[in-house]
């Protein structure tokens, strides 16, 4: 049986979890494959109950659910790695309790069946160290290219109040011309797209992702520097996958050229991103933040990340 993580890192923004949980536990299919699914929310210090939030709403949930809550807001690198490092027991001497571990944006919701695929494509290469689901602007189909321009014109704007309710709406309308977001996925199934299709330049994705321990193991765990705002910690790791910015310690010996890992979509994975991230809100300024995550990169590698995601096959 594998024993699959599900991790979602939440700031506030209450609502957005809320209809998060409620595709999660609906859509997260296990039987195929006899997944051992368990669930962990990792709070980076919100003001929202959001651990009255699963006591409430989601108190007899599907699979075992886990609460973690930091003091204050440590960043997403910090709590990514928390996530691939938590076990719900202590057992001396393992370094990663799951088989899998899937880190997902709060601001995901998932379409029918969407974590099994994941799966199969890691069991189908184990060369494969991660793989992200598709969603509204991934560059593999017409239709999810179509999806990202009509969610601009009828997404939840995160600076003004909504319920989880709007946000629901907003999605169908969305994906109104499919007939929704469930008959949108199910259309992009039946185009029977290969259970790996590898990233290219321009598309790559860490809105809800799957990785394998072993590849943590030999490349590392997500860099911490500069945190809570970080370094984009997303794209320094792609491109120390692809060995074009690597860590001292991060040698030819331990990492071939050769046998780098490979990353990418899964084209039987679907999510909607509702582009309202876990630390968005009335009191944020997007540009600011990411200015100043521009800044970290820049002080850390010299060039920009404009620069460096060129360089990325």
């Amino acid at each position: 049986m594998c024993k699959i993580l599900i991790g979602i890192p939440v700031l506030d923004n209450i609502e957005i979890t809320r209809a998060c949980l409620h595709h999660l536990y609906k859509y997260t299919d296990m039987n195929r494959l006899n997944l051992n699914v368990a669930l962990l929310i990792l709070d980076n210090g919100s003001r929202d109950d959001i651990a009255g939030l699963l006591r409430q709403e989601f108190g007899d949930p599907r699979f075992p659910t886990y609460y973690l809550r930091n003091p204050i807001n440590l960043g997403v690198a910090i709590a990514w790695n928390q996530i691939l490092r938590f076990s719900p027991e202590n057992v001396p001497g393992l370094s990663f309790y799951y088989d899998y571990y899937v880190i997902s944006n709060n601001d995901a919701l998932f379409g029918p069946d969407w974590l099994q695929p994941l799966v199969e494509a890691m069991l189908s290469d184990n060369r494969i160290g991660w793989v992200s689901v598709m969603e509204n602007g991934s560059p593999v189909l017409d239709e999810l290219i179509e999806a990202h321009s009509l969610s601009k014109k009828h997404r939840v704007d995160p600076g003004t109040p909504y319920t989880t309710e709007v946000i629901h709406d907003s999605v169908e309308q969305i994906y109104k011309k499919w007939g929704g977001h469930k008959s949108f996925c199910q259309l992009l199934k039946n185009k029977k797209l290969p259970g790996f299709i590898p990233f290219r330049k321009a598309g790559r994705s860490a809105v809800c992702f799957m990785v394998r321990p072993a590849m943590i193991n030999q490349v590392g765990f997500f860099d911490e520097d500069y945190a809570p705002i970080g370094i984009s910690e997303d794209l320094e790791y792609f491109l120390r996958m692809e060995r074009l910015l690597t860590p001292s310690w991060l040698t030819e010996a331990k990492y071939p050229e050769d046998e780098k890992w490979k990353s990418g979509f899964c084209g039987r994975s679907i999510v909607h991103h509702n582009w309202c991230s876990t630390h968005q809100g009335p009191n944020f300024d997007g540009r600011k933040w990411d200015k100043a995550r521009e800044k970290n990169w820049k002080a850390k590698f010299g060039k920009s990340k404009k620069y460096y995601t060129k360089l990325l096959p």
